[in-house]
């Protein structure tokens, strides 16, 4: 009878953690498709501003006139997040209220609790779609989500069970 497992750990989700969690479980590739929501907001703020223009109509006025700029505006912002990918998404995380927190990692083998001050989050092994070995840890997918597991502070027989839980 082997007994049953149980690791516990503590990390930081500190700027280098977000790091490495961006890069080891978001694809970097751009595709055209991703700047369609960028054209829109363009196209829609440069026909308000042409539509202002040259209309005549009692509702050409000026709040129209900074409705076409502040679409246009939303287009940058939307170009900028997409060209900025990486830095645009560890900026959000480090301005997060969970940036700067300890997270107690447990893994038993019912499976995987992580607890912080803004989070707790209990994911079961029944409920785990697939587990992807990366270099640095681990993508757990569920069925409408995926998780990343750092190997930072697991040890080898928890890698090892991790890792035994895809097969």
């Amino acid at each position: 009878m082997s007994s049953a497992f149980t690791y516990t750990c503590e990390y930081v989700l500190d700027k280098a953690y977000f790091e490495e969690c961006f890069d080891q479980s978001v694809t970097t590739q751009v595709h055209p498709k991703q700047y369609l929501k960028t054209a829109i907001f363009v196209i829609i703020g440069l026909g308000i501003l042409l539509l202002d223009n040259l209309s005549q109509l009692p509702i050409s006025n000026k709040e129209t006139y900074y409705l076409g700029y502040f679409f246009i505006g939303l287009g940058v912002v939307e170009w900028l997040s997409i060209r900025f990918k990486r830095t645009w998404w560890l900026w959000r995380q480090m301005m997060s209220k969970a940036a700067g927190d300890t997270v107690t990692l447990e893994i038993n083998d019912a499976g995987i609790h992580s607890q912080s001050t803004h989070v707790n989050q209990q994911i079961a092994w029944k409920d785990v779609y697939r587990v992807t070995q990366t270099e640095a840890g681990f993508l757990i997918a569920l069925q409408k989500s995926t998780t990343y597991l750092s190997k930072r502070c697991l040890d080898v027989a928890s890698i090892e069970f991790i890792a035994n839980k895809q097969s």
